[in-house]
């Protein structure tokens, strides 16, 4: 917080600047007259002094030289309209500003307000002179290093040049009558030089008539001021080209970093969907690997009927031949049922095979296919379940597309649907598979999904399985390879049971939008 010491003797202009200031959280003392503004500051410590130039017990331009430096504390003096002149010798000693009573006060205090705001956020901005009147020079380093600004000075035109290469200037205060080089020669040596040719130059010269003022200016300088120049008006300049040059170099920094993205604009895009594409080869494959996991559960049911056949049958053989009871017609019948179980093992084998598989070229199918291989894999799991399902055929249409990729798409929905029917304990549960041409729609009695996440339920991670149970990847990738591999669309919408998804895909007949 910035620390303010106001010194007027009037109560009623006092208590205003005070309180004015206190809104903008800033921490403000009162004194009221000369003694007192003498006392506080011995014992306390001010960035800003905000001053009357006539109090009762002396002159306020007394104080200004008893402060030790105003490049710490910065002083704004509160002066008339007759004060001009002492203004301008104020401004000598390096004060910041000055608020003219008698006029809008309150504007008056906004502005200085914006000084002090500025001054906090400066980035020390560094001024280069050159010029060969040493007086001038430390003249203009007392006025500008208040508002600090670091200012470097040169002597000669030659030193000058020399030191405006070592170090990166704002500005650049140039006087126009130098011992070694005439400043218009100057002017056109420093715009030469590409790195300086954005540099503010403000010229300064005894004689400002048209002719030189053209001259000046069309030879590379921004601004020219006539010597001797009012401190005030030189303030304001410099502040004024100061700004220029910052938001100037914003600009270019902004054009820059514009044509940068206008030239890389292919290669840019080329590498982000690279990244995005390696990002779901990654995903895709976390996807598969979590897949797998459940195939085998679905493997385990699938195979526990035809092995208790196979067992049993086996353990009938195995007790005959030992009573040499076993007749060749049981012995057919037995080998035949261990056969036809066997069958079975291996045509799921193939079937889970190929679910794997993957697949490189798209081919003619439709619904009812990739249905009856989505059932063959999850069937017995439904049943184990308890979970009915049925099948509804209004139209089959075919399409082309990848076949084995949408019977994972499929097999993911059925197994979200069973995990919801058995997760909340279902009465009755059901799913209801429906084909109408080329739209699958997959739905059951689960109560549906809350309004709250359904905007998110297509994301990548996101998951309403309990942490071990789901990945939150199923219909992230559902998404992905029916919008993206199938050019088709995966929807979701709740009915009153529950949820619905449909795939919607495209054939020569059907479009969607």
């Amino acid at each position: 917080m910035t620390n303010i010491l106001v010194i007027e003797d009037s109560k009623t202009l006092n208590n205003i600047i005070k309180n004015e200031l206190k809104k903008l959280d800033f921490n403000v003392s009162q004194a009221f007259r000369l003694s007192e503004a003498k006392l506080f500051l011995k014992s306390n410590k001010y960035e800003l002094i905000i001053l009357d130039l006539h109090l009762p017990d002396g002159e306020g331009s007394e104080l200004i030289a008893n402060i030790q430096s105003l490049c710490t504390t910065k002083v704004v003096v509160l002066t008339s309209t007759q004060d001009n002149d002492l203004r301008e010798e104020l401004f000598q000693y390096g004060i910041l500003d000055y608020i003219i009573k008698d006029t809008n006060l309150l504007y008056s205090i906004s502005e200085i307000v914006k000084i002090i705001n500025s001054l906090e956020a400066a980035k020390n901005e560094n001024i280069l002179i050159i010029d060969d009147s040493t007086f001038i020079c430390k003249q203009i380093k007392t006025i500008l290093e208040p508002r600090n600004y670091n200012v470097d000075y040169a002597l000669s035109a030659k030193k000058g040049v020399k030191q405006l290469k070592t170090k990166e200037y704002n500005l650049l205060i140039l006087d126009m009558e130098l011992p070694d080089i005439h400043g218009l020669d100057v002017l056109k040596i420093i715009r030469q030089n590409i790195n300086f040719r954005h540099l503010p130059i403000m010229v300064l010269s005894g004689t400002t008539t048209p002719e030189i003022i053209r001259e000046v200016l069309k030879n590379g300088a921004n601004d020219i001021l006539k010597k001797p120049f009012v401190f005030e008006e030189f303030i304001l300049k410099v502040d004024l080209w100061i700004d220029y040059f910052q938001k100037d170099k914003l600009l270019q920094k902004k054009n820059h970093e514009l044509n940068f993205l206008n030239n890389n604009l292919e290669k840019l895009v080329f590498n982000e969907v690279q990244k995005s594409r390696e990002k779901d080869k990654i995903i895709f494959q976390q996807s598969r690997q979590a897949q797998m996991g459940e195939m085998i559960a679905m493997i385990a049911h699938q195979w526990r009927q035809p092995l208790n056949v196979i067992g049993t049958a086996s353990s009938v053989i195995n007790q005959r031949i030992k009573r040499n009871k076993l007749s060749v017609e049981t012995s057919i019948q037995l080998t035949a049922k261990i056969s036809e179980n066997i069958e079975y093992l291996s045509a799921t084998i193939n079937d889970f095979r190929d679910f794997f598989k993957p697949e490189k070229e798209m081919q003619v199918t439709n619904f009812d296919i990739i249905l009856k291989k989505s059932l063959n894999l999850v069937e017995s799991s439904l049943v184990a379940n308890g979970i009915e399902f049925a099948v509804e055929k209004k139209e089959v249409t075919q399409f082309f597309s990848y076949e084995n990729e949408l019977v994972q798409v499929v097999l993911n929905l059925l197994k979200n649907a069973e995990d919801v029917l058995v997760h909340k304990n279902i009465k009755r549960p059901k799913i209801v598979l429906k084909i109408d041409a080329t739209t699958l729609y997959i739905s059951d009695n689960g109560g549906g999904i809350p309004e709250n996440i359904m905007e998110k339920i297509f994301d990548p991670y996101f998951s309403t399985k309990l942490e071990k149970e789901g990945t939150g990847l199923g219909l992230y990738m559902s998404k992905i390879i029916v919008e993206e591999h199938c050019s088709g669309k995966l929807n979701m919408n709740n009915s009153n049971n529950g949820a619905i998804f449909s795939i919607i895909l495209k054939n020569n007949e059907i479009e969607y939008e």
